[in-house]
C-alpha cells in the first residue's frame, strides 16, 4: 500500500503546484452515486481516474479535485484486492497508509479517529516545499477513502480547510 500511498500523495501536491485560481462560488456537497462517501467542497470538482502501480499489482484511484489558488481540496476512493490486506488488523492497516502519505516529507501530527463511527486516521504532513498536507483516511472493507486539503503551512487551521475536512463522512452506497 505504501507505493499507492505516495503516489496519491504525489498526485495532490502536483495538483496543487500546477493549479490556476478558481474563483470561489458556492459550497457544494458532492456525493458520488453508489461510492459511500460524502462532503463538501468549495465547487464542483474535477474528476479524474487512473491506475496506480503497487506491490499487488495497479489499483484504480478515483480522486474529485477542487484547485483554488494554493490550495488543492481532494477527496477519492480506491479499492485494495482482499489478499492486499489480509492477516492485518484495521489499526497496522490505517497506520501503514499514513506512512505511505508521510513519504520523506515530516509527520508533525498523528491521531487515532473515527469517521462515521469507523476507526480512521488524522494526519498533518510538512513537506520540504512550504505546503501542508491533511489527511483524513478510512476503510471499510477493502476500499480505503480519503479527504485530503493541501495547502501552504499554516493554511491548515483555516475555515475553508476545516469546512472540508470536517464534512467528510461516510454514507449508505
Amino acid at each position: 500500500m505504501r507505493p499507492f500511498m505516495r503516489a496519491f500523495v504525489v498526485l495532490a501536491v502536483a495538483t496543487v503546484s500546477f493549479a490556476a485560481p478558481a474563483l470561489a462560488q458556492e459550497w457544494i456537497e458532492y456525493k458520488p452515486a453508489g461510492v459511500g462517501y460524502r462532503v463538501v467542497m468549495p465547487e464542483a470538482p474535477k474528476l479524474t481516474a487512473q491506475d496506480v502501480p503497487t506491490a499487488v499489482g495497479p489499483i484504480k484511484a478515483t480522486l474529485a479535485i477542487v484547485e483554488r489558488a494554493n490550495t488543492a481540496f481532494i477527496v477519492g476512493h480506491n479499492d485494495y484486492p482482499p489478499q492486499a490486506i489480509a492477516g492485518r488488523s484495521m489499526d497496522e492497516v490505517l497506520d501503514g497508509i499514513v506512512q505511505g502519505q508521510v513519504g520523506r516529507n515530516r509527520l508533525r501530527e498523528k491521531q487515532s479517529i473515527t469517521i462515521s463511527e469507523r476507526p480512521a486516521r488524522f494526519a498533518i504532513i510538512d513537506d520540504a516545499q512550504g505546503q501542508v498536507i491533511v489527511s483524513r483516511a478510512v476503510m471499510v472493507e477493502t476500499r480505503l477513502f480519503q479527504a485530503i486539503y493541501v495547502g501552504p503551512k499554516g493554511s491548515e487551521t483555516g475555515e475553508d480547510a476545516q469546512r472540508f475536512l470536517n464534512s467528510f463522512a461516510l454514507v449508505d452506497r
